[in-house]
């Protein structure tokens, strides 16, 4: 029996090409919602913009299968005079990795293209050719003369910025791309509605099918979906490191930065 088909790999490349940072996971959601109304009784949308299905509705029993619709991404936060824009991290981007990645900068007028800038090697000599990308120094050219050019495409602190990085196949082996974490949950779950369906399977409980929003900055819709739904048990979907690439060393505890209070 195959599991995967056609239909629901062309979803997982919307969906996962989509961007969804955090907070602006809006459009990801509608993409979302679309692909699983034909198999699911009922959806509905909180405040917060958490979305849920629900499959079987109104038994006692209660069970959500979770994943969460938002990527990391940065923020613009200072424009400077000769037009290069300084960011800071919405969740937990990676300032090693930002040089010379492209990005877009996502405003009320459309999409503004840029690129991370760095030195080249060439220019870098003595202690300067020490220095390591930090939060401080990295920064994002638009092509632009002056902070004026920049205004004018009508940039702004606040403007949210993600990287131009789809989903891709490596060597018919496994996928790579920006939103892995945690769209990947979100197709997962959404599958688990799709062959419910088609395999005509009976549930003796309430199924919700969770696609959580903020989870990047701390959980937050996950929070409030939880006191909501109030479910008898939770399967949660997520991305985990890789211990098997060089520099990981796997003797080392794995310390847990977001919401480790709740382990």
């Amino acid at each position: 029996m195959t599991f995967f088909n056609k239909k629901s790999e062309t979803f997982l490349y919307e969906y996962l090409n989509n961007t969804s940072p955090t907070g602006f996971e809006s459009e990801g959601q509608k993409l979302w919602l679309r692909y699983l109304k034909p198999y699911i009784d009922e959806w509905h949308l909180d405040n917060y913009g958490t979305a849920y299905a629900v499959i079987n509705p109104g038994k006692k029993y209660k069970v959500v299968i979770e994943g969460h619709a938002d990527e990391i991404s940065w923020f613009v936060n200072y424009i400077s005079d000769k037009g290069y824009i300084s960011v800071i991290r919405n969740g937990g981007s990676d300032h090693l990795i930002a040089p010379s990645m492209r990005v877009t900068i996502h405003t009320e007028k459309g999409p503004v293209k840029g690129v991370f800038g760095w030195p080249a090697i060439h220019t870098r000599n003595g202690k300067e050719a020490e220095i390591t990308p930090n939060m401080d120094n990295i920064f994002i050219d638009v092509g632009a003369n002056d902070k004026k050019d920049v205004e004018a495409m009508g940039i702004h602190p606040g403007c949210v910025i993600t990287y131009d990085d789809g989903l891709t196949m490596i060597n018919n082996t496994y996928y790579t791309g920006r939103a892995l974490d945690n769209r990947i949950g979100g197709f997962c779950i959404a599958e688990v509605a799709r062959l419910l369906k088609e395999q005509k399977k009976k549930l003796p409980f309430t199924l919700y099918i969770v696609n959580s929003v903020q989870e990047e900055i701390g959980l937050k819709g996950a929070e409030m979906i939880a006191n909501t739904i109030m479910p008898d048990i939770a399967i949660i979907t997520d991305v985990c490191h890789d211990t098997n690439t060089p520099l990981v060393t796997t003797k080392k505890k794995v310390t847990w930065h977001v919401a480790k209070d709740l382990y």
